[in-house]
C-alpha cells in the first residue's frame, strides 16, 4: 500500500493505481508538450523570416496550432458560429470624440494591413474614431491594403462600425468603400464567416 503523498488524485483509498486519472494527466502532459513544440516552431519561423514587428511575431505564434480547412469542410455544416465581429463595441465608451484627434489617426500614412489593423485596434479608441479613420481614407488605398485579403474579423467590424454611425453626408463615401471592399481578395470567403448577426 502507498503511503506517500498522492499527487493529483493518482492513487484510490485502498492504495491502488488510478488508471483514468494517471491515463488524462499521460494525455495532458502530451498536449502541453505538442503544443510547446509547435509554438517553438512557430517562433523560429518568425524569426527566420524576419518579421517587421512584435506584435507579428506574437500572432503568428498566437496561430501557430490552427490548421487549414480541409477540401471537403464546408462552412455552411457549422450549425451555431458566434464570434465577436466588433471587439471595441462592448468596451469603452462610444461618445464623440474631438475632431483633430480622430484627423491626426487617419492623416497618418497607412501601407500594409499591419499598419492598418495597428491603428484600428490600438490608436482608434472607439467605434466613431474606426467610423472616421475608415472613412477619410482613400478607396484607391483600401483596395491596395487589403488587395489579397481582408484580415480576419475586420469586415464584420466594418460593417458594424458603419451601420452605428451611418451619415446621410457620407453615403457616398461608405458606397464606395463597400464596393472597394468587394474587389478585395478572398472577400466571398470573409463575407462567409460573417454570423447573421
Amino acid at each position: 500500500m502507498w503511503k506517500g503523498k498522492n499527487p493529483h488524485g493518482i492513487m484510490k483509498k485502498d492504495g491502488e493505481l488510478n488508471f483514468s486519472k494517471l491515463d488524462q494527466q499521460i494525455d495532458s502532459a502530451v498536449e502541453a508538450d505538442k503544443m510547446y513544440w509547435i509554438r517553438n516552431d512557430a517562433k523560429i519561423r518568425a524569426v527566420t523570416n524576419k518579421v517587421a514587428s512584435y506584435e507579428e511575431f506574437e500572432d503568428i505564434v498566437k496561430a501557430s496550432h490552427l490548421k487549414p480547412l480541409e477540401k471537403g469542410d464546408r462552412i455552411s455544416d457549422i450549425k451555431v458560429f458566434k464570434q465577436p465581429w466588433n471587439m471595441n463595441s462592448g468596451s469603452g465608451d462610444s461618445s464623440q470624440t474631438s475632431s483633430k484627434g480622430s484627423t491626426q489617426i487617419s492623416n497618418q500614412s497607412v501601407a500594409n494591413v499591419n499598419q492598418f489593423s495597428r491603428i484600428w485596434k490600438r490608436q482608434c479608441k472607439n467605434s466613431q474614431e474606426q467610423f472616421t479613420f475608415l472613412t477619410e481614407l482613400d478607396c484607391s488605398r483600401i483596395h491596395h491594403i487589403f488587395h489579397a485579403e481582408i484580415a480576419m474579423g475586420l469586415l464584420g467590424e466594418f460593417f458594424s462600425v458603419i451601420h452605428e454611425h451611418y451619415l446621410a453626408e457620407k453615403s457616398e463615401i461608405i458606397a464606395n468603400i463597400l464596393y472597394t471592399l468587394t474587389k478585395c481578395g478572398r472577400f466571398d470567403l470573409s463575407l462567409q464567416f460573417l454570423s447573421q448577426k
